[in-house]
Order: structure tokens, then C-alpha cells, then sequence
């Protein structure tokens, strides 16, 4: 059985995202619902590999993403 692909994203804006997060920019936001909403992940019609991301925060956030999306 195949490993399902992998969504990408460019290490470029991955950093900066982290560095807007890192400064305070995503205000009473929870860091998945923060790159949830900065990356526009709700336009994407298939959402079943972004299943509590939105949720999540801190360490439980970041290996979410790094087991979603690949930094490219």
C-alpha cells in the first residue's frame, strides 16, 4: 500500500510564517489555527489529512504539520 502524498510547502514562507508566530502576529490564536488560516488550508476541498490540525497548539501543532506537509 502506497503512503498518501505528502501537501507542500515552500520552506521560505514556512520561515516566515514561524517568524510572524514568533513575534506575536496570530493574537489569541492557537499555532495550527494560526498556519490553518495563514496557509488558506480551509480552500482545500480535501480536508481529511488536516483533521485537528486546526485544534492544535504548540508541539502537538508542529508534528501535525510535519506529518502532513512537506518544507520544500
Amino acid at each position: 500500500m502506497d503512503k498518501p502524498l505528502r501537501l507542500e510547502i515552500e520552506s521560505a514562507a514556512y520561515a516566515d510564517f514561524l517568524s510572524l508566530w514568533r513575534q506575536g502576529k496570530f493574537q489569541s490564536q492557537r499555532l495550527g489555527q494560526a498556519f490553518y488560516n495563514h496557509f488558506r488550508l480551509y480552500q482545500l476541498s480535501d480536508q481529511t489529512h488536516l483533521h485537528g490540525l486546526y485544534e492544535a497548539d504548540g508541539e502537538k501543532a508542529l508534528k501535525l504539520i510535519s506529518s502532513v506537509f512537506q518544507i520544500k
